[in-house]
C-alpha cells in the first residue's frame, strides 16, 4: 500500500529562493531559520487576523549576538520574505512550514 510522504520530505526538495540564499552569504553568522504559518504558533503571538500571515522564529546565530546585531538580522529576515512574496505572491506555500539552513560543504 501506499504511504504519503511526510510534509517535510517534499519541502527538502524544493529549491531554496535567492533572496534567501543572498541572505545566508551577506550573515555569516545566521545558520537558520524557521517560517511558521498561523497554526504554527502560540495564541500568544500577536496577529493580523490574516491567514496567510507568516511568522519568523527558531533563528540560530554563531557566535551568539547582542540584542542590536540579533534584532538586525531578524529585521533583514523579516525584509528579505517581504520583497519575496510582493515579487511572488505564491511564495507563501514554499515559505510556510520550512526551515532554512546554512549548507555546509
Amino acid at each position: 500500500m501506499y504511504e504519503k510522504k511526510p510534509p517535510y520530505a517534499e519541502a527538502v526538495k524544493k529549491p531554496v529562493p535567492a533572496p534567501i540564499e543572498l541572505l545566508f552569504a551577506r550573515y555569516p553568522a545566521l545558520w537558520g531559520f524557521s517560517v511558521r504559518g498561523l497554526a504554527d504558533v502560540p495564541d500568544s503571538c500577536s496577529r493580523s487576523g490574516d491567514e496567510g500571515e507568516l511568522f519568523v522564529s527558531d533563528i540560530g546565530v554563531s557566535p551568539v549576538f547582542g540584542s542590536e546585531q540579533y534584532g538586525e538580522i531578524f529585521q533583514q529576515i523579516a525584509i528579505t520574505l517581504s520583497e519575496l512574496l510582493l515579487e511572488q505572491p505564491g511564495a507563501c506555500e514554499l515559505l510556510r512550514g520550512r526551515t532554512f539552513a546554512r549548507s555546509l560543504h
